[in-house]
């Protein structure tokens, strides 16, 4: 998928405001948390932001979820760790995560600092793509 520019640049945007910093320094490939010292009021506030700014509504836990249901029964996480399953499936569900931010003992309450800012621009196209057009 590509990303559309509009989307990138608006997410940018919202990133910046959100956390105060100046858009120039919020990349798409920036992650939340690890470059850009987002904490966990933070991305709820981001996805707030990102719902009202562009119609959506974001389900929180939904990749959490998604792996759940294609693990088919098998543990997610034990004492906290995600699977070596889980772990491989969570990098597809996230192919924009660089490949060595994904490491054996990743506790499922870390997941949230793996998100980057295309990791929200590919929840808004997703969204927007599953969202019906609005009658004329």
């Amino acid at each position: 998928m590509n990303d559309d520019p509009q989307v990138v640049e608006r997410v940018i945007r919202e990133v910046a405001e959100s956390l105060g910093v100046d858009p120039a320094d919020v990349s798409p490939d920036a992650g939340l948390v690890l470059d850009l010292g987002a904490d966990s009021l933070d991305l709820l506030d981001l996805v707030f932001r990102l719902e009202e700014a562009f119609g959506i509504q974001i389900e929180r836990g939904q990749i959490e979820a998604r792996i759940r249901e294609a693990m088919r029964g098998e543990p997610y996480e034990i004492d906290g760790v995600l699977t070596p399953k889980a772990l491989e499936l969570l990098q597809c569900e996230l192919p924009e995560v660089k490949p060595e931010r994904f490491r054996d003992g990743l506790r499922s309450s870390e997941v949230a600092t793996l998100f980057t800012v295309r990791t929200l621009v590919r929840l808004v196209e997703r969204h927007r793509e599953g969202k019906e057009a609005p009658s004329p």
